[in-house]
């Protein structure tokens, strides 16, 4: 018996207007060929014997519309999404937002996507708070990494501007401490490099960061590397003295007020996340049970090294 992923549903989320209009000018979207469009993935699913669980139709629409209702690349994706569940334990198990390490990051508020988004269409931005509200003696990089992609996961489900319009990072990195970077090693880095480009179906608008102390530059410009030619040109560094910059890429208005905007208190954000990522705990303790079955993919297995790259190897990474 399969195990649900995404609860099926009969009729997928109605978009607004505009969104509607991107979906369809931008990600080929036809209203009137999406049955059949879900179909057509899902018939793909039930011929694949690695896949051992449901996956409801409101995902499999978010895929098509990441891949821009190509389908095969929506099933090359949805099999790269569960395959780097499978080979990235540390990040995609223990994913219980009620454990005291993840309660802990939930009350630091240092992931927090932002309620308005440009135009009512736009990217969904998402601000990382990674300065002294992060303990690194209680708080791990990789339980702070593994907050993200809960919530990214969710936004999968749940944002139709993060699936359509893409998403949007920017990283709020004054005194964020030194010991963290003992903990962002080259191969951390490399991974999570991957789980964020390869695990994710976005179409990532962006990743900026400001007020980053000197001693992570050079982890940021490793970081850098691993990106193609036209991620590199959607990242940049902002210092406190040219922050303003930032708002060419990200409208100040758009910015949560403790920064200058009017987009949500990062005390409310935070509250609302909290609440948000605890009412999916549920899901979370059965999202467990989702994993690639390799022993039972057709054709050759995949591995862990082709996954995400030897050890001390530079695989690059593609964007949309």
């Amino acid at each position: 018996m399969k195990v649900e992923t995404s609860v099926p549903i009969k009729e997928v989320r109605p978009l607004p207007q505009e969104l509607q209009r991107i979906a369809e000018n931008e990600l080929n979207e036809v209203s009137s060929r999406l049955t059949s469009d879900i179909q057509q993935i899902r018939d793909w699913i039930n011929k694949q014997p690695h896949f051992n669980f449901e996956i409801g139709d409101q995902l499999l629409v978010s895929f098509l519309r990441c891949s821009k209702f190509s389908l095969e690349r929506a099933k090359e994706r949805l099999d790269r999404y569960f395959t780097i569940r499978t080979m990235a334990p540390e990040a995609f198990t223990n994913r219980d937002p009620l454990l005291p390490e993840m309660q802990a990051i939930l009350e630091a508020g240092c992931i927090l996507p932002l309620p308005k988004v440009a135009n009512e269409y736009g990217p969904r931005i998402i601000v990382l708070r990674f300065s002294d509200n992060l303990n690194p003696n209680l708080m791990t990089i990789v339980n702070i990494t593994k907050l993200s992609y809960m919530i990214q996961d969710i936004l999968l489900r749940e944002d139709d501007n993060a699936v359509i319009s893409g998403i949007l990072f920017w990283g709020y990195c004054k005194n964020f401490s030194s010991k963290y970077a003992v903990q962002l090693t080259p191969s951390n880095l490399q991974r999570h490099a991957v789980i964020e480009e390869k695990g994710f179906p976005f179409r990532m608008k962006g990743a900026y960061y400001s007020h980053l102390p000197q001693i992570f530059e050079a982890l940021y410009n490793f970081l850098k590397f691993f990106g193609s030619e036209k991620l590199k040109q959607r990242m940049g560094l902002y210092s406190e003295s040219n922050f303003e910059e930032l708002f060419k890429k990200i409208p100040k208005d758009l910015l949560p007020e403790e920064f200058g905007g009017c987009n949500g208190s990062v005390k409310d954000l935070t509250v609302f996340w909290k609440d948000k990522v605890e009412s999916y705990r549920d899901w979370f303790l059965k999202d467990e049970n989702c994993k690639i079955d390799e022993r039972l993919r057709p054709g050759t297995r995949k591995t862990s090294s082709e996954v995400f790259g030897l050890e001390g190897s530079f695989r690059k990474l593609d964007l949309d």
